[in-house]
């Protein structure tokens, strides 16, 4: 199964920052290749990188990790495309698979002992699955109290009559969780309705305001990533989360090997650890996202992958055919006005 997250590239700013295992902050990359350090490109948060860290470090204390936190994916993936010719980087981690597939030059390919245990594999054997993240539609149940005009699908936010007000939204240029909810809402209907939902929406420049909107009540709808909406309804905030039956809008967290990395067997060594029960383990328990296998249950609050209809979505043309999906995108928009 495969899912979409919008592929951004933009100018490099990059920032280091120390974890658990890392005793370097050196941007020049180890460069040993000794099998007893690697570096590490990372475009998650600290609060996912250092739980799953500090326990690769107890794991493999013979193992130096150099993290190198990174803005984005886009940008990731610009800073290993600019160093292809002298790869400084041995892995890189986070970001949904098709961005892998879609720079599948820079990767080498590496079949690993626990991608067999994981929910999505890469035939290929490009990316490795890290985590899956699903998109729920949130309702601020303060906001939009009649729980039977809540929707259910994707298809009841543009009914006649939709009683929820604005949605919010941002758009899917800057987005990249917005960017698998159009393509996902393409591949269930079609662009007549990506129209008519633009009318109903209310666009936003990124998914931070797109969130933070229906968490303070300002709208009553709006689209966000579960593991942060669990997050917000456990500490009390008004919030219902809803999985559309028509289909849910999904990606996979991937993690791959640089090609020509200098430290290939330590970086092997990273990539299946992270597939490990016991980091997939730390993955649900500490970081609260659903782990990528199918033997490590969903996080408290979530629902089981097995409940869910998912979405599937053509990676080939979603990543190939980004431009022109984000230039009809554009025209359904103004159609909308």
């Amino acid at each position: 199964m495969r899912y979409l997250k919008v592929l951004s590239v933009g100018l490099l700013a990059v920032s280091l920052s120390t974890c658990s295992g890392v005793l370097t902050n050196n941007a020049s990359g180890s460069g040993k290749g000794d099998g007893k350090s690697l570096t590490l490109y990372s475009v998650s948060g600290p609060e996912v990188t250092d739980p799953i860290l500090a326990e690769f470090k107890k794991s493999h204390p013979d193992i130096v990790v150099t993290k190198i936190a990174l803005p984005g994916t886009g940008e990731a993936f610009a800073r290993v495309r600019a160093e292809k010719d002298r790869p400084l980087g041995d892995v890189i981690w986070g970001g949904s698979s098709e961005i892998y597939s879609s720079n599948a030059d820079l990767l080498a390919a590496a079949e690993l002992p626990n991608d067999a245990a994981t929910a999505a594999k890469d035939p290929k054997h490009i990316w490795h699955a890290t985590d899956l993240l699903f998109q729920a539609i949130a309702v601020n149940t303060e906001k939009f109290p009649d729980e039977s005009k809540h929707p259910k699908t994707f298809e009841d936010l543009v009914r006649p009559g939709w009683a929820g007000g604005k949605i919010a939204f941002a758009t899917p240029k800057s987005s990249g969780t917005s960017y698998s909810l159009l393509t996902t809402m393409v591949t269930l209907h079609d662009w007549d309705y990506v129209t008519k939902f633009a009318a109903n929406a209310r666009m936003l420049d990124g998914s931070t305001a797109m969130f933070n909107l229906v968490k303070d009540g300002e709208v009553g709808t709006s689209f966000i990533n579960e593991d942060l909406g669990a997050k917000w309804v456990a500490a009390g905030v008004k919030l219902k989360l809803i999985y559309p039956a028509d289909g849910v809008s999904s990606q996979i967290g991937s993690a791959g090997i640089i090609k020509g990395a200098k430290n290939e067997a330590a970086a092997k060594t990273f990539v299946d650890f992270l597939m490990s029960k016991e980091a997939q383990q730390v993955m649900v328990d500490k970081v609260q996202r659903r782990s990528s296998r199918t033997d490590v249950t969903a996080p408290l609050g979530l629902p089981p992958v097995e409940q869910l209809k998912r979405a599937e979505i053509d990676e080939t043309w979603a990543a190939g055919d980004k431009d022109e999906i984000l230039d009809k995108f554009d025209a359904a928009v103004k159609s909308a006005r």
